[in-house]
């Protein structure tokens, strides 16, 4: 994929990171659905989202996650996971329209991370 860097080791280094990993993922467990997401804010707080599949709405778990943060006042992301189901484009410009240099990170079903 374009613009996807593969890693073969994990990259999940910062606590913080790996927070949002562990976050996205017991919220997809937790509510059986096919994508969720993580994200931090400017001043460390996180906010979780699943993917929203109505006939009026649709919307990835990025964008809900996103959503959630500047509704509660963020100004600044400063990194996202996304676990299941890849991150449509639309929602990682979403993201990049607030923080140009946002970390978003996608991790699949078997575990593979991707910097995104």
């Amino acid at each position: 994929m374009k613009g996807v860097k593969t890693m073969t080791a994990p990259i999940l280094t910062n606590s913080e990171d790996q927070k949002l990993l562990t976050l996205a993922s017991a919220s997809m467990q937790r509510n059986n659905v096919k994508q969720s997401a993580a994200l931090r804010d400017g001043t460390g707080r996180t906010h979780v989202g699943n993917a929203i599949g109505l006939t009026t709405l649709s919307l990835d778990a990025l964008q809900v996650a996103l959503a959630m943060a500047l509704s509660s006042g963020a100004e600044v992301i400063e990194a996202a996971v996304v676990v299941g189901e890849h991150p449509s484009e639309i929602s990682r410009e979403n993201v990049r329209e607030i923080s140009k240099n946002a970390l978003i990170w996608h991790v699949t079903s078997d575990g593979t991370i991707h910097a995104l």
